[in-house]
């Protein structure tokens, strides 16, 4: 049985900290941000403040993050650096690509890489082919992602950066896995991690790992599978990035499902509940619900599975809910400089939605006949 397998790029010190101290508070997220402009010296140097603030924001509190994206884009207006607002029209590229709204993305993307081939920034025009191709992905468009990551990655083999390199690599082998090219996806990964191991690049291996865990899965090599999803969760653990943790530990019970070790396969989806809750982790929530309500109906454990699956679709009808509310709302556009790095996803969600909509009725006629006996 396939899991939802999360994905999402890559990428002071004190920045990075007071940044993450007032995150969870809006009026202290803007005090931090007065501070940047009262204290920095020159508008160059607050556009690169604000912009590493803002990315390192972007898996802790997207709304924090867009905040200091805003401030970051009207800075770099100020300044009138090409250069910066690039950076600036990159930021906001990103965190609109992680929060869905890839048309938004595109866009900004769009501008940065049109300003770094004025100014002819090498680096910067890799960075940006990197980042549409990852729309072009999402969009379904993978012959146009393909050659996109192919010109990406030979300008960051060129200008000498690494550790996009890998990430491109990576992306490249998403892109045979989905052709089922397995063995090709797999070499591009091994290639990633090679470069990761020679960064000790925790973020990196961990993301790689991933993706060679989803790998051996695909090939019903469950044991190795399991094996590298504990790798990526040692590391993700060591980084403290518990959404990403949460998503891990969705893998990791995958592979104790295949295995049939569905009371181990139910303690990991345990764990990832307790740190998806405390982090109001809604798309965790969703795949945990429906993971034990299929675990449940194995067991034929029913009035369990009908719980779980009553609880997926009240949240699910409460995210619904909270999104066309948003939509109502005029959204104020932001634009940032460096990707998002990408993990594989094997997900069929209107095929999910289908069978899950299947099982419910199943599991409530079977509890119906259960109480009828």
């Amino acid at each position: 049985m396939s899991r939802s397998l999360s994905s999402i790029f890559i990428v002071c010190v004190l920045i990075c900290v007071s940044a993450g101290i007032y995150a969870q508070d809006p009026e202290k997220t803007d005090s931090l941000l007065e501070n940047y402009f009262a204290s920095l010296p020159n508008d160059t140097n607050k556009v690169n403040q604000l912009y590493k603030s803002g990315f390192d924001l972007r898996t802790k509190d997207i709304n924090a993050a867009f905040k200091y994206a805003a401030a970051c884009m009207l800075t770099a207006k100020e300044c009138k650096s090409d250069k910066h607002l690039a950076k600036a029209n990159n930021l906001l590229g990103v965190l609109n690509f992680r929060t869905g709204k890839l048309d938004k993305a595109l866009q900004y993307h769009t501008a940065a890489l049109s300003l770094r081939e004025k100014i002819k920034d090498e680096e910067g025009i890799a960075f940006s082919k990197l980042n549409i191709a990852n729309i072009y992905s999402d969009q379904n468009l993978k012959q146009k992602a393909e050659a996109l990551y192919l010109e990406a990655m030979q300008l960051f083999n060129k200008v000498g950066n690494k550790k996009l390199l890998a990430n491109t690599l990576n992306n490249i082998g998403i892109i045979q896995f989905e052709k089922k090219a397995y063995k090709t996806a797999e070499n591009y990964f091994r290639q990633a991690l090679k470069i990761g191991e020679e960064l000790n690049d925790y973020e990196l291996k961990a993301f790689t790992y991933n993706n060679l865990g989803t790998v051996y899965e695909n090939l019903k090599d469950f044991v190795n599978a399991k094996i590298y999803f504990e790798e990526a969760l040692e590391l993700r653990e060591l980084m403290g990035n518990e959404i990403e943790q949460v998503d891990t530990y969705i893998n990791i019970a995958s592979t104790s499902f295949e295995l049939k070790n569905y009371k181990q396969s139910k303690e990991f989806l345990f764990k990832a509940l307790q740190i998806s809750n405390t982090n109001e982790y809604s798309e965790g929530n969703l795949s945990i619900y429906n993971f034990l309500k299929d675990i449940y109906i194995v067991e034929n454990k029913y009035d369990s599975a009908l719980y779980y699956q009553t609880k997926y679709y009240e949240l699910k009808e409460s995210l619904l809910a909270n999104s066309d509310m948003e939509n109502d709302v005029p959204q104020k556009e932001f634009i940032i400089d460096d990707s998002e790095n990408r993990e594989l996803k094997k997900e069929n969600h209107l095929l999910k939605y289908l069978i899950g909509v299947l099982a419910v009725f199943l599991v409530i006629l079977f509890v119906a006949l259960k109480r009828l006996k």
